[in-house]
């Protein structure tokens, strides 16, 4: 949803003396040898004006112009990742724009190879990720931002994952080219809305958040801003159907996270938005539990919003609602899971001696005496989230002031009694969210749930399960995950402001 500002593809210092640059990395030659140093070629980005977009012209249509092509499974063989051969089906000195649609198709191949969890790719099975339901082909026209993002994604990854500083600064490149292709279209009222634009923007998200620099989420945070205000201006009645709907799958499960992260109602959490997509496709147990959490950004907001009013007067009666909605919400979760339990007939999970293996931190054992395992990465991940959103719930409950009724007071006493408990289950699910079938999505997953388990930890006075979250977080930095480090690093009330 970015651009990369001018059209010089030379560093900024050299960009800013005026001067022809080599395009050297890491530091261009021109700043060796003046002694200066090189800041890099990173753009600083800007969103086009969406408010401004005739929303009307877009209602009359049933569907976007150009869809993508039908979702299909894509089928890949995790018998690659074996393979020491690096692709070299790149020819660097071709055009970047002619070579991207050919040989996006037997990379993003690869990249899910080493993405997708494994288990998760028979074809009764349904997708754990939209890109699995993306084919680049068809009728792309003159919009190859799609073919550009994903074979940045691609390169760039597969780069890091055989090592070949050659592979990644390709994907660089090819990066720069795809940002410049989507500010291109940003311009255009016929193509914003297009499906390829959605997808186009979703990939550069997926590379925002795996190839975060530093501590730097300013990329992510205007992808996801800029990619929930399309889906918003789109509209539900457009993600009804097929290609459509599986963007919007992709989509809902990050917006809701970034709207508990800012602590923000969402219109994903709105009526419309929790109906009218699925008037085709019946709702999976993952976004049943989603239609939960949905409302739940907006219950924190205006939850902290009577709290920081409470200096001067507390409202007894918002308190009191506050409380019961609070509960209301746990009683869902708890239904939903139950509900769960009842539809499967196999247990949804088991005790494993499973550990971490690192290659760093030789004391980053499991929290507890075992792990728990699970049968596949979707039922793992619905357990994070369902864990999670019960700690948020909690976490609301207790910031609430609550008077002293000996009913008040064993809520207080039983939500003491929940949380620890909780929170631990999400640190024994860890191992195996880190372990090498879970691939890239694994350790993806762990930082949300995590970090507010951690948070349960140290309100908790816990210092022990702190210190362990903490070196989960340094483990994953060094797996190349650095954004639940950089959470950690954020006081728990800062996260809003650190993410907006």
């Amino acid at each position: 949803m970015v651009g990369v500002a001018g059209k010089s593809q030379g560093c900024n210092t050299c960009r800013k003396r005026r001067v022809k640059c080599d395009q050297g990395r890491p530091s261009c030659g021109q700043c060796s040898k003046s002694k200066r140093q090189c800041t890099g070629y990173q753009r600083n980005r800007h969103f086009k004006n969406l408010s401004a977009l005739d929303r009307d012209t877009l209602i009359v249509r049933k569907q976007p112009l150009n869809p993508i092509t039908e979702p299909s499974v894509i089928e890949y063989n995790h018998s690659e990742l074996h393979s020491k051969q690096e692709p070299r089906n790149v020819n660097t000195k071709s055009s970047i724009l002619e070579q991207a649609e050919k040989v996006t198709t037997s990379l993003s191949q690869l990249f899910l190879a080493d993405y997708i969890p494994q288990g998760g790719k028979a074809k009764q099975e349904p997708p754990v990720s939209w890109l699995q339901t993306v084919q680049i082909t068809g009728n792309l026209g003159t919009n190859t931002s799609l073919p550009l993002a994903i074979t940045a994604l691609s390169l760039v990854r597969l780069g890091r994952k055989h090592q070949s500083v050659e592979l990644q600064n390709q994907g660089m490149a090819v990066y720069g080219q795809a940002l410049e292709g989507i500010q291109a279209i940003l311009s255009s009222d016929y193509l914003i809305f297009e499906e390829q634009t959605l997808a186009s923007c979703m990939t550069l998200l997926v590379f925002e958040v795996l190839e975060t620099s530093g501590s730097n989420v300013r990329g992510w945070i205007s992808h996801i801003q800029g990619i929930s205000r399309l889906f918003q201006l789109r509209g539900p009645a457009l993600h009804i159907s097929e290609s459509s709907h599986q963007l919007f799958l992709g989509f809902r499960r990050t917006g809701i996270v970034y709207a508990l992260a800012t602590r923000r109602s969402s219109y994903l959490g709105d009526e419309e938005w929790l109906t009218i997509p699925w008037q085709r496709v019946p709702k999976s147990d993952f976004h049943h539990l989603l239609d939960i959490m949905a409302r739940m950004p907006g219950l924190i907001e205006r939850t902290e919003l009577a709290i920081s009013m409470d200096s001067i007067l507390p409202s007894p009666m918002e308190m009191e609602f506050l409380r019961e909605k609070s509960w209301t919400i746990e009683r869902q979760l708890r239904t939903w899971y139950v509900n769960l339990v009842d539809s499967s007939t196999t247990p949804l999970h088991s005790e494993t001696p499973r550990t971490i293996a690192s290659a760093t931190l030789s004391d980053l054992q499991p929290l507890t005496g075992s792990s728990l395992d699970f049968p596949s990465f979707e039922i793992a991940r619905m357990h994070l989230f369902y864990w999670a959103a019960l700690l948020l719930i909690y976490n609301n409950l207790t910031s609430i002031p609550s008077p002293s009724t000996p009913l008040h007071q064993f809520s207080h006493v039983h939500l003491q009694s929940e949380i620890h408990p909780t929170a631990t289950l999400i640190a024994r699910s860890i191992p195996y969210l880190l372990s090498p079938e879970t691939q890239t999505m694994g350790p993806q997953n762990v930082c949300f749930s995590l970090r507010i388990a951690m948070h349960a930890f140290s309100e908790l006075g816990e210092d022990k399960e702190v210190r362990w979250c903490r070196d989960v977080f340094e483990e994953l930095d060094k797996r190349g995950f650095p954004f639940g480090k950089i959470l950690a690093n954020v006081k728990w009330e800062d996260i809003p402001r650190f993410c907006t």
